[in-house]
């Protein structure tokens, strides 16, 4: 718990006022305080869905972020169910009307290591696949499993931001193999290893994944697919775009696999 010496100084403090998070060292420890995001426009979110819509990949649609006290409360109940669950996220120590109080996991995350590491990181990119199929088996799921939302340091430490519920547009099949995508589509660019040892190592850890995931995923290979005929330049189509191509061609290798072993 914080003290209320602890809250005071929190409360005086302008840092998460004008940024919306700030780190503080208390005598409970380090902890991030994360004020209420504003509420955004809804035109992006249409945009996304109506793109996703088609594709074909109706669980690739934006996941309605509300904003303010809305979004706060969806944050701290995702983060109790999956602290409950034994996983692996901020522990909240206080709630206030337009902030909250929580554990801090570091400052690194994946996405800056895969930067830096490149393939030298595949390690800790695995780890973070396996948390994946760790948190599915409890039941649960993440939505923002973004790279930057992945926090580590030699090795996986946590997992944060949690201001949206996917469970509000789709259902929990959905939600954990939209993780997938999301992870995979954030990583694999920078993390630039070598075919062979990529498939390898989707076997491995999407074999262990629970059949209703595997089929959605199954389905995002097909539908996916004629991505990665068209020509890969980010500067004309985006880092964004590449990068799922990226995760198209994977999956169509991975689905490709997948039916030569179980014709």
């Amino acid at each position: 718990m914080i003290s209320p010496q602890s809250i005071l100084r929190i409360e005086a403090s302008p840092g998460w006022r004008a940024k919306r998070v700030e780190v503080f060292d208390l005598p409970e420890g380090k902890v991030l305080v994360k004020g209420q995001r504003p509420t955004r426009s809804p035109w992006a979110h249409r945009l996304m869905n109506m793109l996703t819509w088609l594709a074909g990949v109706p669980y690739l649609k934006a996941v309605p972020v509300h904003g303010g006290a809305r979004s706060q409360k969806i944050e701290i109940m995702r983060l109790r169910a999956l602290a409950a669950s034994g996983l692996p996220v901020p522990q909240v120590h206080h709630v206030a009307d337009d902030y909250f109080v929580m554990s801090y996991l570091g400052s690194r995350d994946l996405a800056l290591t895969l930067r830096e590491q490149g393939a030298n990181a595949f390690g800790i990119w695995l780890q973070g696949m396996e948390q994946l199929l760790r948190v599915h088996a409890q039941g649960q799921y993440l939505s923002q499993c973004f790279a930057r939302n992945i926090i580590v340091s030699d090795a996986f430490e946590g997992l944060i931001d949690f201001e949206d519920d996917p469970l509000e547009v789709m259902s929990l099949v959905e939600a954990q193999a939209r993780d997938w995508l999301i992870y995979l589509q954030s990583t694999l660019w920078n993390l630039a290893v070598d075919a062979a040892r990529l498939d390898a190592a989707l076997a491995s850890v999407l074999s262990r994944e629970s059949e209703p995931v595997r089929a959605v995923l199954r389905h995002a290979a097909r539908r996916l697919a004629w991505l990665r005929r068209l020509p890969t330049n980010r500067k004309v189509w985006g880092k964004d775009f590449v990068s799922l191509q990226t995760v198209a061609a994977a999956l169509y290798r991975h689905q490709a696999s997948e039916s030569i072993q179980h014709p």
